[in-house]
């Protein structure tokens, strides 16, 4: 459910469990325009229509690419260009539903492996071109398969892994047929993914990339896309602006044309502080999307102080904070003992006030308010609650029993843009076990190279975990299928485990497979360490109307169709 607080200045001091555990009894729900999938439509005059004015972290890298890049620098912008979804997207009233969006309805084959898509028949691209079922395959083909043309190699997409598609043919005039290779019945929630975007134009592609550019990129031919806004201009360093697209299709329930707004302004701003100073004196409306830029529990305070009730903070469910070891790559750390020591070794709850900011949970009972999640598919929490002291005693007996009872030296992949308040707390944890972690501290070229490269012995990882158990395959899952899982193995177990995922046709049945598969991958094997959750805030001017906050996921409904100014 989507939900704000509205701050009262009468009200400054916020401790982090009171404002979140307070979340669940006051959060009312943000007034929701939906275009064929929400509840309630908002109804705006012409002369209420503005520019919308957001910070946003940093300048969209990869030239643009949704095929390239999962960083929310590009995917805040995205939404509004390229559109919240593709042929489907996540339901605006409850992200957890599948809604349509480019398409209208889709089937199934009875096993499964096969899905075809019928298209909406009134979308346009930017350039007024008609959509068509050969875009989505020319898409998809270069999202999943990539191409070689000659000694040129166009990679796949970093997201093929999860989508795990053999065959896209088009059955005319109006229809995709996907074959999968094989059965998966969450299909559609999967792709629903907001990342997966179709932003590679048929029209303006094809003959170029034929003719050797085989690495075209949206940025090349003018970001073309097909959502409620198109691309207006991009100044590097300082802001990238978007107008509305008049022949964009969605309409809200009254039959009124989407978006509201007539453009909005996405001020690059890659430092939080900066952004604060921005905010407070009415330079922005909205703050940025991204870790690093959600409020702290020191500057909202610093908000609620200057701002009180003309500004409202919505609350989401973040990532997790991680350690994932590349176990492909020779050192201590390929011993699942050495990787069970540190699990048990670090103190998880310390990680929120010096890693997330004081907004973090490691306990459920603690996290956003969230009624339409089932809590019951949060399994890593339970994992590892003994006390500390024993956990370390134990900890400290394995590294021995594996012989590294002296400690040893080990790389960490550092993102320097907001990755060195989690290396640190890493590294001074660790050093207590007689590890050296070695920061690595990349720029964002690096670290989008990096991150799905064997070059590194450990790493955070990036993406968010999706909603669905069945949608995890490309965080957690083998580096040949997934290079942008985080941990780096090729463990073939995990392949089984998401095949029974996908048979599973019985509630308890999947509850019992994800159970089984998080204890394998944070405890038997411990490729991964959950060490805590992220709660992020953001800050909206009270005149902002109609935003869709989504309650965790922050890529989730950055198209911003269905916001008004109301001042």
């Amino acid at each position: 459910m989507p939900a704000v607080i509205p701050v009262r200045s009468s009200h400054p001091d916020i401790s982090r469990r009171s404002f979140v555990k307070g979340l669940a009894a006051i959060a009312a729900a943000i007034a929701v325009s939906e275009a064929c999938n929400g509840p309630d439509s908002i109804v705006v005059d012409n002369e209420q229509k503005k520019i919308l004015v957001l910070a946003n972290r940093g300048d969209p890298p990869a030239h643009f690419s949704t095929l390239r890049t999962s960083s929310i620098a590009l995917h805040h912008s995205a939404g509004a260009i390229f559109g919240p979804g593709n042929l489907v997207m996540r339901n605006r009233g409850n992200m957890y539903l599948v809604a349509p969006y480019l398409a209208r309805r889709w089937v199934s084959s009875p096993d499964f492996t096969e899905w075809t898509f019928i298209l909406r028949r009134d979308v346009l691209w930017h350039d007024g071109t008609q959509f068509q079922p050969e875009d989505v395959k020319f898409w998809l083909d270069l999202a999943v398969f990539g191409l070689k043309q000659g000694d040129q190699v166009r990679a796949p997409a970093y997201y093929k892994g999860e989508l795990a598609i053999k065959q896209v043919e088009v059955i005319p005039p109006d229809q995709v047929k996907i074959t999968l290779d094989e059965p998966n019945r969450f299909f559609p929630d999967i792709l629903a993914d907001p990342r997966i975007k179709i932003d590679h134009p048929r029209h303006l592609m094809e003959k170029r990339i034929k003719e050797g550019e085989i690495n075209l990129s949206p940025s090349d031919i003018g970001m073309i896309g097909l959502g409620p806004f198109k691309f207006d201009s991009y100044e590097i360093g300082s802001v990238i602006r978007v107008r509305r697209f008049d022949q964009y299709f969605e309409q809200d329930p009254s039959g009124a044309a989407l978006p509201y707004l007539d453009g909005i302004d996405y001020i690059v701003t890659t430092d939080a502080l900066s952004m604060d100073i921005a905010f407070r004196t009415g330079r922005l409306d909205g703050t940025a999307r991204g870790f690093g830029h959600y409020l702290t529990e020191t500057r909202l305070k610093e908000y609620v102080k200057d701002l009180g009730k003309s500004v409202v903070f919505p609350l989401m469910e973040g990532g997790t904070f991680r350690l994932a070891f590349n176990v492909l790559k020779p050192g201590p750390w390929q011993d699942a003992r050495v990787r069970r020591a540190i699990a048990l070794w670090i103190d998880k709850k310390a990680a929120i006030p010096l890693v997330l900011d004081g907004f973090g949970w490691t306990s459920p009972d603690v996290s956003p308010n969230n009624p339409v999640k089932d809590k019951n598919f949060v399994i890593w929490p339970r994992l590892d609650s003994q006390d500390l002291v024993v956990n370390r005693i134990e900890a400290r007996r394995l590294l021995g029993e594996a012989g590294f009872s002296a400690g040893f030296s080990m790389g960490y992949l550092c993102r320097a843009e907001n990755g060195l308040p989690g290396g640190q707390f890493l590294k001074d944890q660790l050093a207590g076990l007689g590890i050296d972690l070695r920061l690595q501290i990349v720029d964002e070229a690096e670290w989008n190279r990096g991150r799905v490269s064997l070059d590194y012995d450990s790493q955070s990882g990036a993406l968010s975990v999706l909603p669905i158990p069945e949608g995890t395959e490309g965080v957690y899952g083998r580096f040949s299928k997934a290079p942008d899982a985080y941990a780096k193995h090729e463990d073939l177990e995990i392949d089984r485990f998401y095949r029974e995922l996908k048979d599973a046709s019985t509630y308890d049945r999947r509850l019992d497979v994800w159970t089984q598969l998080q204890k394998y991958l944070f405890v038997d094997q411990t490729y991964i360490i959950p060490i805590a959750e992220i709660t992020y805030v953001q800050a909206f001017r009270d005149y902002v109307k109609g935003l869709v906050i989504p309650p965790e996921d922050g890529h989730t409904f950055t198209d911003y169709a269905t916001v008004s100014l109301e001042r």
